[in-house]
């Protein structure tokens, strides 16, 4: 299945960027992340895109990984920062969709 993750960083450094592109990759490395761009989500804020194959009986683990507390479906969820633990404190927002 492929899955997507959409990320805004509350960064426009390229350095924070990097950072959570590695964390990300650590992670899974079969990650494919694309170039991050000014975001109008928020203030001083930048967003970037993850795209991946995954099997459905590894949703969750990863979802486990990235943040403690989704809203929505585990197919088609999100979560922000400000009120629940993501992967990095840099990480404002992140929506994950997984496609059949």
């Amino acid at each position: 299945m492929l899955g997507t993750l959409y990320v805004v960083m509350s960064s426009e450094k390229d350095e924070d960027y990097q950072m959570l592109k590695e964390k990300l990759l650590k992670i899974n490395p079969r990650f494919s992340i694309s170039p991050y761009k000014e975001s109008n989500v928020t203030k001083n804020a930048s967003e970037f895109f993850v795209t991946f194959q995954i099997e459905k009986e590894n949703v969750q683990s990863l979802l486990d990984q990235l943040n403690n507390d989704w809203d929505g479906e585990y197919d088609d969820c999100y979560a922000y920062g400000f009120n629940t633990k993501m992967f990095d404190p840099l990480v404002y927002h992140l929506s994950f969709t997984l496609y059949d």
